[in-house]
This record gives structure tokens, C-alpha cells and sequence, in this order.
């Protein structure tokens, strides 16, 4: 029904198209540890550790902190990446990033022993994931036809949703999974989880590295003028 109309509210055309589905694959997976992580992370550092045998036992006063710092690290990120990506291409930039995301959420599920390990592996994934926050819609706009830049750069927001979506329903799922007393989810379910965002990091790594060349490229006819304009 979408492609019957002119003016589509989800274009799938788009969607199909070798420059802009693999950006919005990795939009999606990415959206995983970006929107569906989070809770979990709060969680878990909240947890006594005294009485469980895991966690951080903060208060939620210096569990900010931790966040803050994530949220601090996803910002540095984001403001840097223009930078990074004018000595580098595009692809490399997105490989290199999504690889941070993985290699943090790795590292949390061998070092989760104390604030120092736990910040320094988010402030890692936090760097990553705020280069792809700024890359993929720019990837997107770069990517998109004349006229079909708003309709680009929103699918990649939407399919970022999505991805975080799914992960929250499933990261409550693992979180709940074996619980028989008490208010604290399971150890096993935080690793399941940062297994998953990690996994997510690498199958878009791997997306990067295998899709075709146009992918991450400026569009043949992104900046061609209409054809009524140039016969005018």
C-alpha cells in the first residue's frame, strides 16, 4: 500500500535501497544497547552487593554519576566524530565505533567488580555509540535521493526505536528470569543482556564490512537536479 501513494508515511522504497538499508540495519542494532540497555545498567549498579553478591551497592545519588559519565562519554563522541571521519572514510568511522560498543559490553561481562571497571567499559561503549548518534543520520542524508532527505534521516531514528524497543521487552525478560526471592534480577540476566549488546555491535560491525560499496555513499541522484529544472 505504501508504494502505491505518492507521498508514503513510511517510504519502503527507501528502505530497499543498496546506500541506505545497511544504515538503517545498523540504526536498528545499535538501538539495542542505546535505548535498551540503560535500565538494566541502573540496575545493576543499584544492586547490594553485600546481600546479593553483585552489583555496586550505589545509592542513586552516585549511581548518577556513573550515568552521567555514559551520558557524558556518548556526547564526546558524538562532537568528535566529524573530526575523526574527515581523515578517515565514512565506513571506518562506523566500523571503528560499533567495534568500541562491542568491545565495552564485552568487558562488562568479564569486569563488573567496581565503579572503576564499570564506568571505564560504558565510557567506551558511550564513545561509540555517540559517533554512530551523529554518523547515521548524516549517513542517511548523504545517502538519500533529492527530496527524500527528512524521509531518510527519520527512518533511521525510527528504526533506532525499534531496535530499543525489542531489546527493553527482551532485557525484561532475562532480568526476571530466575528470580525466587528478593527485588534483584539475577547475575546470570545482566550478562545475558550485555552479551546481546555486544553481539548486536559485532553483527553490525559485520554488516559494515559486507555490504556492498555503495552503501555509506553519497546517493548517484541525491544532488541532481529535478529533470524540469534542467530542461527549464
Amino acid at each position: 500500500m505504501e508504494r502505491r501513494t505518492d507521498s508514503p508515511l513510511v517510504d519502503i522504497h527507501l528502505v530497499t535501497q543498496p546506500t541506505l538499508w545497511p544504515v538503517f540495519l545498523t540504526s536498528a542494532l545499535i538501538g539495542v544497547s542505546l535505548l535498551g540497555a540503560q535500565g538494566a545498567l541502573s540496575t545493576f549498579v543499584r544492586t547490594d552487593r553485600a546481600l546479593y553478591g553483585y552489583g555496586l551497592s550505589l545509592t542513586s545519588a552516585t549511581a548518577s554519576y556513573l550515568i552521567g559519565g555514559y551520558v557524558l562519554s556518548l556526547l564526546v563522541g558524538a562532537a568528535t566524530f566529524a573530526r575523526i571521519s574527515a581523515s578517515f572514510t565514512p565506513r571506518l568511522v562506523l566500523v571503528g565505533a560499533t567495534g568500541m560498543i562491542g568491545a565495552g559490553y564485552l568487558g562488562l561481562v568479564l569486569l563488573h567488580a567496581n565503579m572503576v571497571e564499570v564506568t571505564t567499559c560504558m565510557v567506551i561503549a558511550g564513545l561509540g555509540s555517540g559517533a554512530l548518534v551523529a554518523a547515521l543520520p548524516a549517513a542517511a542524508a548523504s545517502a538519500a535521493p533529492i527530496g527524500e532527505t527528512a524521509m531518510a534521516t527519520g527512518l533511521t531514528n525510527m528504526t533506532k526505536t525499534v531496535g530499543g524497543s525489542f531489546a527493553s521487552a527482551a532485557f525484561a525478560i532475562a532480568l526476571v528470569q530466575g528470580v525466587t526471592s528478593g527485588t534483584a534480577a539475577p547475575m546470570s540476566g545482566y550478562i545475558t543482556v550485555w552479551l546481546i549488546c555486544s553481539g548486536t555491535a559485532v553483527v553490525a560491525l559485520i554488516t559494515l564490512l559486507t555490504v556492498p560499496k555503495v552503501a555509506f555513499t553519497t546517493s548517484p541522484d541525491s544532488h541532481a537536479l529535478p529533470e524540469e529544472e534542467i530542461t527549464a
